[in-house]
């Protein structure tokens, strides 16, 4: 494919990140307030967990497109090995995920879940170095506004696990709600959970737009 059909497909997985995203967040604050029913909120809750997949099914392959972006561009050259390694763990990612939600709220479905934390992990540690490196001037991708992306774009994995830690004390607030009713404690667990997410959604969001802003004026 050319260089304009990647920097559309860069770019539409950009505005379903971000819209996705948002109806997240706007369904999680629903499910933390206390005047709706149970019902009403564990249904918000169960809509933000299923939609909450396609900002990380873009997050998944947003690395890989962004390769051919800017291979096809003349940024970089990227090998065929390197494309190679880059779908390839985007597409075990992908696999990873849909198996974390078919597994959802089992044994299983925690270890997954602890796996797909460790994976994201190691990617910030990988793509942050070589967005340090680049920003460095040291190599081997080049620095300026490409290094400074890459960089920003590694920030996102540790965003992303933030989220996710977060995340973790509502299920078992809401298993609380479930059989005891509103009570202060169970509705203070529930919106330090949802307040701490959006905090690090929100900086995600400023993450996503400074990339976007970096890769189409490239003023660094």
């Amino acid at each position: 494919m050319g260089h304009s059909i990647w920097v559309f497909v860069h770019l539409m997985l950009l505005v379903y990140w971000l819209g996705a995203d948002l109806g997240v967040l706007l369904l999680a604050r629903a499910a933390k307030r206390p005047e709706l029913s149970f019902a009403e909120r564990a249904f918000a809750l169960r809509m933000a967990v299923v939609i909450d997949l396609v900002p990380r099914l873009c997050f998944a392959v947003m690395f890989p497109v962004g390769l051919h972006v800017a291979d096809s561009g003349g940024y970089v050259v990227v090998s065929p090995v390197a494309f190679l390694v880059a779908w390839g763990v985007s597409a075990a990612w992908i696999a990873l995920l849909f198996a974390i939600g078919r597994h959802e709220g089992t044994p299983r479905g925690e270890s997954l879940s602890r796996l797909n934390l460790a994976l994201q992990a190691v990617l910030l540690l990988v793509i942050g170095a070589f967005g340090v490196t680049a920003v460095l001037g040291l190599g081997p991708l080049p620095g300026g506004w490409f290094g400074l992306k890459i960089l920003l774009f590694a920030l996102i994995f540790a965003l992303g696990i933030g989220i996710d830690f977060a995340f973790r004390p509502i299920g078992p607030a809401f298993a609380r709600l479930a059989t005891e009713g509103s009570q202060p404690d169970i509705e203070q667990q529930i919106g330090r959970a949802v307040d701490g997410a959006i905090r690090y959604v929100l900086a995600l969001y400023a993450l996503l737009i400074i990339i976007a802003f970096l890769g189409v004026t490239k003023i660094v």
